[in-house]
């Protein structure tokens, strides 16, 4: 589903920085992974890229068979609405818009007919817990409610990639373990689920394949069940237990 290839990431400035440099990963079709590491290590830059937010300055991004660096706007832009659904950490739910007007933006743009987007708008709430809120706006909602909508609105046009990027920042711990658990959930249905986090404690309990990101580079990729005694002893591990990861 997703092959990085020797993908370079040089962010702009003065001097400029090389915050990736030959880069490579693969997540197969129906996984979930999460990617973790410290505050400016890459995190959101590399989900950006994979989404086509961002450009590369190196290598390719295979999304399928597509690789995305070749695509001109538009042709990324249709990529993202057959293939992509992104989360945000800070929600982007339109608050004069209902919880079923909010959900069902995707397909309007993408020009789903009225009542084929209403019964895939409500199986998408429903999958998420909010299917009896659907006429609420948002300011009735609390912080995890709006952060579902956001994933309700990710899921509703089924893509094949889910991309999330600190979807549980702004959540406290119980939510975020809720939250955490959807994902999980969706890869289980065959769902292509990525997902940014800097809590690894979190990402453990999911008991999926985890990456781990240090200035830029893959440093280790593991699942949480392989972290035995030995291995939890390796150089990779022990530096991000001093450094509060894990």
């Amino acid at each position: 589903m997703l092959q990085l290839d020797r993908v370079t990431r040089i962010l702009p400035g003065a001097p400029a920085r090389v915050l990736f440099e030959g880069l490579a990963l693969r997540v197969e079709a129906g996984e979930c992974v999460a990617i973790v590491g410290e505050s400016g290590s890459g995190k959101s830059t590399l989900l950006n890229c994979i989404a086509g937010l961002e450009a590369i300055d190196g290598g390719t991004i295979r999304v399928g068979d597509t690789p995305i660096e070749r695509l001109d706007d538009d042709a990324m832009a249709r990529l993202r609405r057959s293939h992509f659904g992104f989360v945000f950490q800070a929600f982007h739910i339109l608050p004069h818009l209902d919880l079923l007007q909010n959900v069902a933006l995707p397909l309007v743009v993408a020009g789903v007919p009225r009542e084929e987007s209403a019964r895939r708008v409500r199986a998408a709430l429903d999958k998420v817990g909010l299917l009896t809120m659907e006429s609420k706006l948002p300011i009735a909602l609390s912080s995890g409610e709006r952060q579902r909508v956001g994933i309700a609105r990710a899921i509703v046009a089924k893509p094949e990639l889910l991309l999330a990027d600190e979807p549980t920042g702004n959540l406290d711990p119980s939510l975020s373990a809720e939250i955490m658990a959807l994902f999980a959930a969706f890869a289980d249905a065959g769902t292509t689920v990525v997902v940014a986090s800097h809590d690894l404690n979190l990402v453990q309990r999911m008991q999926k394949r985890v990456l781990v990101l240090d200035k830029g580079a893959l440093i280790d990729d593991f699942r949480p069940r392989q972290l035995s005694a030995p291995r939890a002893e390796s150089g990779n591990v022990r530096s991000l237990d001093e450094k509060g990861l894990i």
